[in-house]
């Protein structure tokens, strides 16, 4: 990623948000937090589509960033975080438009991140399938990265984050 100014301009509100804080203390895979997941995928979707005047960048940069934005501990044995895999995307856009207010495009792209998971919901957009390419490598990366790496499983909504 060459233009660090940029991302940080389409990046800031979200990343100084309360709402979008709170995902330092979800886990996405082992020990990594969402946050930081979420932060790795909107980089490397920035850094693959940043040359090219073909793609909204801004959407790329909202959508990624908040692709995982479901605001629950998925690790906790219960059935709410029954299915996650299919579940969460719906999820994380319907918060992402609630607290942030965005575009169609970017729910679009939020929704169908983990297509073909979401066999129904591939994506529409340029911008949903390098956000989905991006997930899936981050994702892979933090898999073999953390192997072995576990977080403490206990309930943001125990200790009053949620």
């Amino acid at each position: 990623m060459k233009d660090t100014e940029l991302f940080g301009r389409l990046s800031k509100d979200i990343l100084e948000s309360a709402s979008f804080a709170v995902c330092k203390t979800i886990f996405s895979h082992g020990s990594i937090s969402i946050y930081d997941h979420s932060l790795a995928v909107a980089q490397l979707s920035f850094s693959l589509i940043e040359k090219s005047p073909a793609f909204d960048k801004a959407c790329v940069v909202r959508a990624a960033l908040l692709h995982d934005f479901f605001l629950y501990e998925w690790h906790i044995p219960g059935k709410r975080y029954l299915f996650h895999g299919w579940r969460h995307p719906a999820i994380a856009a319907k918060n992402a438009r609630q607290i942030f207010g965005i575009s169609d495009k970017e729910y679009s792209c939020i929704r169908t991140h983990m297509w073909p998971w979401t066999l129904f919901h591939p994506p529409l957009y340029l911008e949903g399938w390098v956000i989905s390419l991006a997930d899936k490598i981050v994702a892979m990366r933090e898999a073999l990265l953390c192997r072995g790496k576990r977080h403490s499983l206990v309930d943001p909504h125990s200790r009053g984050l949620l």
